[in-house]
């Protein structure tokens, strides 16, 4: 359940409340960020340049259960000069951290409060052309997924000594597997008093 800030709450119940989505794409060579107002919001320390029109997010869906959704990002009419990067560094892209915020824009045009609405991880850059415009598509998965992985360790000496050098707590794990633990019958202790 996502938490609200009471001024989030507030402006939200006022007559015309502005609402914008905030995109942050965390780069290594630096932050993409881009909103989907046609003016800059800034944000955190990070401004968010107005992209209104210029691209696409497919809808945002969350579900209970096991079944995790990534998302889409999509730019169409492509400078020519950003198609190339995208098809030189399409490596550079995957893994790369991506938060989606829902903004609240006060009377004054400044951000009042963004919680993050989705957060994942950037996956694959599939381009599409026609012979006039160019689309580049961005598909992304979120960090929920990380979730339904599990754990690479096992219960093993290995993997103890691993986390805690010199602990042997685990030692005799695999000796005493199938070994069968026989408990003291009622019997024995009626004879031990």
């Amino acid at each position: 359940m996502k938490s609200l800030s009471p001024a989030f709450v507030a402006a939200l119940a006022g007559p015309t409340p502005q609402v914008a989505q905030l995109v942050s794409m965390h780069f290594a060579s630096g932050v993409v960020a881009l909103n989907s107002m046609n003016r800059d919001l800034d944000f955190g320390g990070i401004t968010y340049r107005g992209a209104a029109g210029l691209g696409e997010i497919s809808p945002i869906k969350d579900s209970a259960g096991s079944e995790v959704q990534g998302l889409q990002f999509a730019m169409s009419g492509v400078a020519s000069e950003l198609l190339a990067l995208a098809l030189s560094d399409a490596t550079v892209v995957q893994g790369t951290r991506v938060v989606i915020r829902l903004a609240l824009i006060g009377e004054d045009g400044a951000v009042i409060d963004a919680p993050v609405d989705w957060d994942g991880y950037l996956d694959t850059m599939p381009i599409s052309a026609d012979g006039q415009t160019c689309t580049i598509t961005a598909t992304a998965e979120s960090s929920a997924v990380d979730l339904l992985r599990g754990n690479a360790m096992t219960n093993s000496n290995a993997d103890q000594q691993a986390l805690y050098p010199g602990d042997r707590s685990m030692e005799y794990i695999v000796s005493q597997d199938g070994v069968p633990v026989v408990w003291p019958t009622k019997q024995y202790y009626i004879d031990s008093r």
